[in-house]
């Protein structure tokens, strides 16, 4: 049955009772006597409308002109027709966490991962959905690939399901999808887990792969330089309801030297334990594993030494008092090489600063002859790098009163006291301050100060910002001016080219193990672990399926208008009247 989007045009059809009274209501016709009918070939009576009732006659023009009424009014009214339950749109949402890796080797055909793609690829053979989009839950949803309508295309989609995030986020991938898939859309989830609450929306289904399995993993890892040395932090959890047994390996680099001889040791249920050690910073690629279980991925991690950016600093200090105060400042800090070729940070006080080096930033100190001593309060802009940690409460700072070039970073009132100008990535930084007036420099403010700006300044050197990242997690390297692109080759020694923007590009880490990265002349590398105790965990991960799609509310059926087909046939009908009408006048 049709519906009508605009039902009060059906108004229109009080026009029928109108044509019905015209045919209905006639003139009497007038006698008139004539010699002879030979002349006339047509005997009979015409009726012309009028005031005098009569048999109700039903010409063909009547019903020509009452069926185009009807039609017309229907038109009016808008009308729609359901479209048919063919093919529905599709979302699939897929548990994008390496605990979907669970139940067999990684890529295995037991895989809570491998079963779902198998249940999906059976799903669509139907051919029941049109179009079908992919979605992958981890940390955020995001469309996986693009829009599909066979089921070989969807194969090809799900080979880049990976299962690599610490974490999934099913309730905002879930919001996602209906968002993009519409009001007719049906959503599934797969995922190893049941949903949290009762399903309540018919559009909605979900299925689990899970198996509740005891597993031993990595649940956190961490390697720190001290000195001429490393410190190596290793945490392991016995995730289950008994205990077991765990034996720790410990490889570097080198397959002829062992740093630890392979540990064994008993764990209870539900107990982690923690094991610390000291390595030499001479080791490279540190390699710890456990035995096999029911999930893979978290028996191994890979830590690779963290890479401490060294940033030379040229300073070219004319007054005493300040060289001293920079001198302490700079000292603490094992970033810094005071360096006076090719400076990566120029701090002066000099009136004019001149840098032949490009990519030099400056910090320009003005000790100014008429300054003003400033108790605050202070403005401090909390989002630049340079304020991270300061607390200026109770500090004294004395600077002039003229204007200064760049966005202001600390104010007291209208006197900036702290200003950048940032000139494609170079920093011109200017500093207010007259010591003997001052006790900034007196308090902590003043090494934290300097501390954030080598900080800064080497997070932007050439490099990886982190050589250990978390699976899912993504590693940024810092590119030379150089390079336009990286080449990047993962733990499956696949390899693929990623833009530089900005200097800088974001490597995805959806597959644990150790990456290595080219750009132009240099080479580095960083390494992805799955340490996650929630993912690690398989005691909540069950199998079943909720949902039924066959309670969805008829409303979401898609209507579609017809008003064009009315218009057609109401066209078709007056052509059929005017025809019957000029054949009659001229009969």
């Amino acid at each position: 049955m049709p519906i009508f989007t605009f039902p009060v045009a059906l108004f229109a059809l009080l026009a029928v009772p109108v044509l019905v009274a015209i045919y209905w209501l006639r003139n009497r016709a007038k006698e008139h006597q004539v010699s002879s009918l030979l002349f006339w070939m047509d005997v009979r009576q015409r009726w012309e409308g009028g005031q005098t009732i009569h048999r109700l006659q039903m010409p063909l023009l009547f019903f020509l002109e009452l069926l185009a009424i009807v039609l017309l009014a229907m038109a009016a009214a808008k009308p729609l027709m359901r479209a048919g339950d063919a093919a529905k749109p599709l979302v699939v949402v897929l548990d994008d966490s390496f605990s979907m890796q669970a139940g067999g080797q990684a890529g295995g055909e037991d895989s809570s991962r491998n079963r779902a793609a198998r249940a999906i690829e059976s799903e669509l053979r139907a051919n029941r959905y049109e179009p079908v989009r992919f979605v992958l839950a981890g940390e955020t949803p995001q469309v996986l690939g693009e829009t599909t309508g066979s089921t070989e295309q969807a194969k090809r989609l799900l080979q880049n399901w990976k299962c690599g995030a610490a974490e999934s986020k099913l309730a905002e991938a879930v919001a996602f999808a209906f968002e993009i898939g519409g009001k007719r859309a049906r959503v599934l989830v797969v995922s190893d887990h049941a949903p949290q609450q009762e399903i309540s929306d018919s559009r909605l289904q979900w299925w689990a792969f899970g198996s509740p399995l005891p597993n031993v993993g990595f649940i956190n890892a961490t390697r720190s330089a001290r000195g001429d040395e490393e410190r190596v932090m290793l945490e392991i959890a016995n995730l289950s309801q008994q205990s077991a047994t765990a034996t720790l390996t410990l490889e570097d680099g080198n397959p002829q030297s062992a740093i630890r001889n392979p540990e064994s040791f008993e764990l209870a249920a539900n107990e982690s334990r923690r094991i610390t050690m000291t390595i030499k910073n001479s080791i490279g690629r540190l390699r710890a594993q456990l035995g096999e279980d029911g999930l893979s991925v978290d028996n191994q991690v890979v830590l690779l030494p963290e890479s401490s950016k060294i940033v030379r600093v040229d300073l070219r200090l004319s007054d005493a008092t300040l060289r001293e105060l920079v001198e302490k400042a700079v000292g603490s800090s094992s970033q810094i090489r005071l360096s006076s070729e090719k400076p990566e940070l120029v701090i002066t006080d000099a009136a004019e600063v001149n840098v032949a080096d490009a990519e030099s930033w400056t910090l320009q100190l003005l000790n100014e002859g008429d300054a003003s001593s400033y108790l605050g309060p202070f403005v401090v802009d909390k989002a630049h790098p340079l304020t991270d940690g300061l607390s200026l409460g109770g500090a004294v700072w004395a600077a002039g009163k003229s204007e200064l070039p760049g966005t202001p970073i600390i104010t007291a009132g209208n006197i900036a006291l702290l200003t950048d100008v940032d000139r494609a990535g170079r920093h011109e930084l200017r500093l207010r301050l007259r010591p003997e007036l001052s006790t900034l420099q007196q308090t902590p403010n003043w090494p934290i100060l300097i501390s954030n700006l080598i900080n800064w300044r080497a997070s932007v050197a050439p490099g990886l910002r982190q050589s250990n990242v978390r699976l899912g997690g993504e590693a940024t390297l810092m590119a030379d001016g150089k390079a336009q692109t990286v080449t990047v080759s993962d733990p499956k020694q696949t390899s693929r080219q990623l833009a530089v923007r900005d200097g800088s590009v974001a490597i995805k880490a959806d597959l644990a193990g150790e990456y290595t990265l080219q750009a132009e002349t240099a080479n580095y590398a960083f390494a992805a672990n799955a340490i996650s105790r929630e993912e690690s965990d398989l005691t909540t991960t069950v199998s079943g399926r909720w949902g039924n799609w066959a309670n969805a509310s008829s409303l979401e059926w898609e209507y579609r208008s017809f008003v064009w087909l009315l218009l057609i046939a109401v066209l078709a009908l007056l052509a059929i009247h005017a025809w019957l009408a000029n054949r009659r006048n001229a009969a």
